[in-house]
């Protein structure tokens, strides 16, 4: 929908809604070390792939249940490679990067007018592509933060399990079904920036506050202080559709010695995509699943399954706390509105996906928990910070990793 004024000019007056989070890209410099990664450990299966001839950019995308990673391969050497689909590259140091969050939209003109009022800078205009199964419709816009981008895409018109372009792949592996969407993604950002992010979402998206403790002011979110990690975490979600996801905006307080916001900042000055939580209907199966498969997760200290007052917490929940403690799993049963509703949050973060200072996963799972639980937040972030300190110790002592299949031997 548009109006005019008396010059002439037209304005858009409704903001396409966002539908639901279409997946996360991560921009490599070996597709088949990070293909191998995500096959292996988290048990995702290729299911569309281009470029495995040589003749474009590589782009695979894997699946794991209802989450969707897109592994695209950019070595940022000469010569320019040809154009990726549905995407732009990132220029950064190292091309190890989660540097995209796609969703998919109602309306792709109108949304694209509202971004070029605020005066966003699409890297991708629209654009369609088709094939025998329909069109796609699509932009790229970046951010306000760091190297992330937003592929916005209208697949309304299309009939196909993926995009056009792309091959869909046979094989005769069935996908695991161990994650069930995106819950939230969270960005570092540089200290200061928080508010004018926040912002940005909203006046490009239509993302509103979602506050993580009662009675949070916006403007200074949650704070968590203590040795090395003092952090601000604010949160936004687009009201309605759970399907989109949250976004949490992590950044360092003043004066709080070296802390993980930080040590990602050295590779991403500008902020970039710390973590996402991928939301599973059975965190203990997942997480069993995953530690099999060659999984570290970040653990908990014995003290705190044994603190009378959490001990009572978790087998009020009907749950054991040796259970728990297994794989360092972490439950809040005060996560936003888990005390009216009864319900309970269980969390846990894994190893970082490509270094020490890098991206990684988190597992997540809600029972009638809408928020993230005060107790959780604290917890689960030194817990980040001790992994990432070990790992750093254990990089300094220095381990070969392992050889990989080659990625025609992952994909078909």
């Amino acid at each position: 929908m548009t109006s005019s004024d008396r010059q002439g000019r037209t304005f858009c007056t409704m903001l396409s809604p966002l539908i639901r989070l279409s997946h996360i890209t991560l921009q490599v410099s070996s597709a088949q070390k990070t293909i191998t990664n995500l096959v292996t450990k988290y048990r995702f299966r290729p299911f569309a792939a281009r470029g495995l001839d040589g003749s474009s950019p590589c782009q695979v995308a894997l699946r794991n249940g209802g989450v969707v990673l897109m592994v695209n391969e950019n070595s940022q050497k000469p010569p320019i490679q040809p154009s990726l689909l549905y995407d732009w590259p990132v220029p950064l140091p190292s091309a190890d990067t989660a540097c995209n969050v796609s969703y998919e939209v109602e309306d792709l003109p109108v949304l694209c007018c509202r971004l070029a009022e605020e005066g966003c800078h699409l890297l991708v205009p629209p654009t369609e592509l088709s094939d025998d199964d329909g069109s796609v419709s699509y932009c790229v816009v970046k951010s306000v933060i760091g190297n992330v981008n937003h592929t916005l895409i209208d697949r309304t018109r299309y009939r196909a399990p993926f995009l056009p372009g792309f091959q869909l792949l046979q094989s005769d592996d069935v996908s695991a079904e161990d994650v069930t969407s995106v819950d939230h993604v969270t960005y570092a950002c540089p200290r200061g920036s928080t508010p004018r992010v926040i912002d940005w979402y909203r006046r490009c998206f239509g993302f509103q506050h979602f506050p993580l403790s009662s009675g949070e002011d916006p403007e200074r979110g949650f704070e968590i202080r203590g040795p090395q990690i003092g952090l601000r975490l604010t949160s936004i979600e687009w009201p309605g559709r759970n399907e989109v996801g949250k976004i949490v905006l992590g950044e360092s307080l003043p004066q709080s010695g070296n802390n993980q916001i930080d040590q990602f900042l050295r590779h991403h000055q500008e902020g970039g995509i710390q973590h996402a939580g991928l939301a599973t209907p059975q965190i203990f199966e997942a997480a069993s699943a995953f530690a099999q498969c060659g999984v570290l997760f970040a653990m908990q200290p014995p003290s705190y399954y044994t603190d009378p007052q959490k001990r009572a917490e978790i087998l009020s929940a009907g749950l054991a706390p040796q259970h728990l403690s297994q794989f360092g799993i972490l439950l809040d049963s005060s996560a936003g509105l888990a005390e009216k509703d009864g319900g309970i949050l269980l969390q846990v973060f894994a190893e970082p996906l490509f270094s020490k200072d890098s991206f990684y996963l988190e597992l997540i799972e809600r029972r009638g928990a809408q928020g993230f639980g005060e107790g959780n937040i604290r917890a689960l972030w030194c817990s980040m910070q001790d992994m990432m300190e070990d790992l750093s110790q254990k990089q300094q002592e220095g381990s070969r990793p392992p050889d990989c299949p080659s990625i025609m031997g992952l994909v078909q």
